[in-house]
């Protein structure tokens, strides 16, 4: 059984030591092991999928990546 507490505080940590200045959200669904994340920095929104594996031993290198890309997307995403 994945602990999904210590997965959000994962992610919103590594969201925030990347950008201090965003907010998130999180929604785990159980049937799919996925931990839908979505980041808020003004009006751009994303929304980044995770999977519980990604979570794994030698996972963090997974989610760093995963986060860094979509910080990047929002900062691609168009004002508005």
């Amino acid at each position: 059984m994945t602990d999904v507490r210590q997965m959000k505080a994962k992610v919103e940590a590594a969201i925030k030591r990347a950008d201090p200045k965003t907010m998130t959200d999180t929604f785990y669904d159980r049937a799919s092991d996925r931990l839908f994340v979505t980041i808020v920095k003004g009006s751009r929104k994303i929304s980044v999928a995770l999977r519980g594996k990604d979570f794994g031993n030698g996972g963090s290198e997974k989610l760093d990546h995963a986060i860094a890309d979509g910080l990047r997307r929002l900062q691609q995403t168009p004002i508005g």
